[in-house]
């Protein structure tokens, strides 16, 4: 391997090392109707029986070792007050992976006078919702860099000692409220992050385990109209503890009601701030912005989600957009 190579594969492990989440990067795959995606408490929302959801997300479509990344998510309402689920994301990056499962127990109180039940898998303005949820997540997630096919002419030590994968029990939690109109969802990812292996002290201080919290906070507003038309601001803030860096989502979708289903599309804009630090008293602002477009359809039982996302701003990850499509059904 050129030294070139040598000195990109010792900055990816030392950024991962350092700064990895161990909660592989979501961008906006939430906004194709899955909040569950990154609130625990939204599993089973407009939900009767089961429902699977399946995405994957892909970008450097010309490249061999485009970053690649896949979900899944199965809700199960269990019974009228408890739903229990199950999600999973693997995201491969060149030689660099990531992945997070978990499982999802979620309670619901509902505080109108009936349990509110549909044969629809969205709401509408004559629905009566009201409804306060709390869930808990146990996880399993982990990293990998694997170097096993690297020709390399000498065995370099400080590389070779980073060939094993890190795994990490996660927890996490959330609280979701949900009406007809008003949506608030509050969520605690990796409250509990225990490794796996039994890291030496100065190996702990330096991946610093203990401080990869990361905090949610969405709010989603529907505007009806008679028409069948109806519209959702939304946005969604998200903060890491252990890089300082934060992002927030600033959203606008149109509904459209159609015989069986409904049709839908809308913007996302994201601004994410991210300091590096560079020295003492000194760092590197790193934050970029990107534009997300969104469409979809609901029919009957039966979902379908695109997604084209594309950087904006002086920080650019690579001229082409990143895709996603989801797939999801109800049982």
């Amino acid at each position: 391997m050129p030294q070139k190579n040598y000195f990109i594969g010792l900055l990816v492990l030392i950024v991962g090392g350092l700064s990895a989440q161990m909660n592989p990067l979501y961008f906006n795959e939430y906004l194709s109707e899955n909040y569950y995606n990154i609130h625990p408490a939204m599993a089973g929302v407009n939900l009767t029986g089961l429902r699977i959801d399946l995405g994957t997300r892909q970008q450097w479509m010309n490249s061999a070792q485009k970053p690649s990344t896949q979900f899944f998510s199965l809700e199960y309402k269990s019974s009228a007050k408890t739903t229990l689920g199950v999600f999973g994301v693997n995201d491969q990056n060149g030689y660099h992976s990531q992945f997070k499962y978990h499982i999802t127990y979620c309670y619901r109180i509902y505080l109108n006078d009936e349990i509110w039940n549909t044969r629809r898998s969205f709401p509408t303005k004559n629905d009566n919702i009201q409804e306060l949820s709390f869930a808990l997540n146990l996880g399993r997630s982990g990293m990998n860099l694997d170097q096993s096919n690297w020709n390399r002419p000498s065995q370099d030590p400080l590389l070779n000692q980073n060939l094993s994968a890190d795994h990490y029990t996660t927890f996490d939690a959330g609280v979701a409220y949900v009406s007809t109109r008003l949506s608030v969802q509050l969520s605690f990812h990796n409250l509990a992050f225990v490794s796996s292996d039994s890291k030496a002290p100065e190996e702990a201080t330096i991946y610093n385990i203990g401080a990869n919290k990361i905090y949610m906070g969405a709010v989603q507003y529907e505007i009806y109209t008679k028409k069948e038309w109806n519209f959702e601001p939304s946005f969604l803030f998200q903060f890491e503890e252990k890089t300082n860096e934060s992002s927030l989502d600033l959203n606008f979708k149109i509904f459209k009601i159609i015989r069986n289903g409904r049709i839908w599309t809308g913007i996302s804009y994201r601004q994410n701030n991210v300091k590096i630090p560079k020295g003492v008293g000194l760092e590197t602002d790193q934050s970029y912005k990107h534009l997300t477009l969104i469409s979809g359809l609901n029919y009957r039982k039966m979902k379908f989600g695109y997604q084209y996302t594309i950087a904006r701003g002086k920080v650019q990850f690579s001229s082409q957009g990143i895709h996603y499509i989801t797939l999801g059904f109800q049982i």
